[in-house]
């Protein structure tokens, strides 16, 4: 029950944040930024959170277990269209 909880919050989480990823990945392409450097920034978005969460290790550990879970969902091919 946790779980189907869990995946609606992160489901609708998604659906709120599509907006802002989508102008996001816009703006990229109008500036012309090349993969790399949106990884860099993602790496540099990824720090700042992590110094901001620093007043609060609860919450940075449990971004940290997200991002993982993601790696390791994408790296056993979880998100691969078929």
């Amino acid at each position: 029950m946790r779980d189907d909880l869990e995946e609606r919050e992160a489901a609708a989480m998604a659906e709120r944040l599509r907006p802002l990823v989508n102008e996001i990945l816009a703006r990229f392409n109008e500036e012309g930024i090349t993969t790399e450097e949106a990884g860099m920034v993602i790496l540099a978005l990824t720090h700042r959170l992590m110094t901001v969460l620093e007043s609060n290790p609860e919450e940075q550990r449990s971004f940290i277990v997200r991002v993982v879970n993601f790696i390791n969902r994408f790296l056993a091919g979880e998100f691969r269209e078929e």
